[in-house]
């Protein structure tokens, strides 16, 4: 199943960088699925999103995009400039 995530400014301005629970993507999961329990990592390059026990991983046309959205956000100085996003995900089935 594939899921449209939208990261908006309300996400941007509440969100803490560095905080893989509390960043702005984790901010628009949390919103999205309805729980608290959500973290947004980059494992080996790639994004993984996690929500509850399920991992996400992120559609990749707009992986890229979503990286940049990380390190942007990340950055101490940067985060001010950061736009919202929007992107599609998918659950990682092992």
């Amino acid at each position: 199943m594939k899921y449209q995530i939208n990261v908006n400014e309300e996400d941007i301005n509440n969100g803490m960088p560095g905080d893989c629970h509390n960043c702005a993507i984790s901010q628009a999961l949390k919103r999205y699925f309805k729980t608290p329990q959500t973290c947004t990592e980059i494992e080996e390059g790639d994004i993984v999103l996690k929500v509850n026990n399920k991992k996400y991983q992120v559609n990749h046309m707009h992986e890229s995009d979503v990286l940049d959205f990380i390190f942007d956000f990340d950055q101490e100085d940067g985060w001010s400039d950061i736009k919202p996003i929007t992107f599609e995900i998918m659950e990682i089935t092992q």
